[in-house]
């Protein structure tokens, strides 16, 4: 039987693309609060985050951590301590202290207010300390971009199931959650012209793509972001990477180290309970790991 209650979506501009929100099992105006409250949250996360705003707890980082110690919200010293287990476990492929490289190539606007690099300083000179402190042992920059959207994706999804919403679907420009008994299917839609696109069935899960180009992004298709190889390395712009997992958090870290290491990432995929579909103009589509 037909649940009588309506399913309410709504879109709202944050994390610098379009945040889209579905929620079904709640009458409207408990739709509708819900959804407020899970974009404010998003926002909030948004602000802390943000490699552009300067009050943000990464631009404090940016700016005075190789000085002294700085105290952050508990929620950017729980998404940076899950940024370095990955750029650990992914040996740099995910590199959380990337964001000079990414100054360079123009992929993130250049800050004057901020000290200049030293040099080449690695991921390996960020400290966390008791606390929610954090210093750099060097003058370096971060950025929770490749993390901080899966992460409110996942923060957006936990709230609104919390508020008795029965299906849900929150999709941050192309990273997305679903949860609930209903399958969603995501049109995977990379830029490649006359190639036939996977349709992914995803049900309770998450997922998050990456890309050497940029696409329009709704619920129901999922295309990536523009992604920087790790520093030293050359960009890989002929490649589409979707991977799948329970989280989006780890879907959206995780598309960083297969665009970098390719099938070389079975182990590290089976870590998360997670899969990749990847396309290249050498070998078309391939998956790699187990269906999740």
């Amino acid at each position: 039987m037909l649940s009588p209650l309506p399913v309410i979506e709504r879109a709202k501009p944050l994390l610098g693309t379009i945040v889209r929100i579905r929620v079904a099992g709640l009458s409207p105006d408990a739709a509708h609060r819900a959804i407020d409250s899970a974009f404010a949250e998003i926002g909030t996360i948004h602000h802390l985050m943000s490699f552009h705003e300067d009050d943000s707890d990464v631009s404090r980082l940016n700016r005075d951590a190789h000085a002294n110690p700085i105290e952050i919200n508990a929620r950017t010293h729980a998404v940076l301590a899950q940024a370095l287990t990955l750029s650990s476990i992914t040996a740099g492929a995910f590199d959380v202290a990337v964001a000079a490289e990414l100054v360079e190539r123009d992929v993130l606007p250049r800050r004057s207010d901020l000290p200049a690099t030293d040099g080449d300083a690695p991921w390996t000179d960020i400290v966390l300390l008791d606390k929610s402190q954090v210093r750099f042992r060097k003058p370096l920059w971060i950025d929770l971009g490749g993390i901080a959207k899966g992460y409110a994706v996942d923060c957006a999804v936990d709230f609104l199931l919390e508020t008795g919403a029965t299906q849900v679907c929150v999709n941050a420009g192309g990273d997305l959650r679903v949860a609930g008994p209903d399958i969603e299917r995501v049109r995977l839609a990379p830029e490649f012209n006359g190639l036939s696109i996977p349709v992914v069935e995803l049900s309770n899960g998450s997922l998050a793509s990456s890309s050497g180009t940029m696409a329009a992004r709704r619920c129901g298709t999922a295309t990536g972001m523009p992604h920087v190889a790790p520093r030293n390395a050359t960009p890989t712009l002929d490649q589409f990477v979707s991977v799948i997992a329970p989280r989006c958090i780890h879907a959206d870290a995780l598309t960083k180290a297969v665009m970098a290491k390719g099938a070389r990432t079975h182990a590290l995929l089976a870590r998360f309970g997670a899969r990749a579909i990847v396309h290249n103009l050498t070998h078309g589509w391939r998956e790699i790991g187990r269906p999740v």
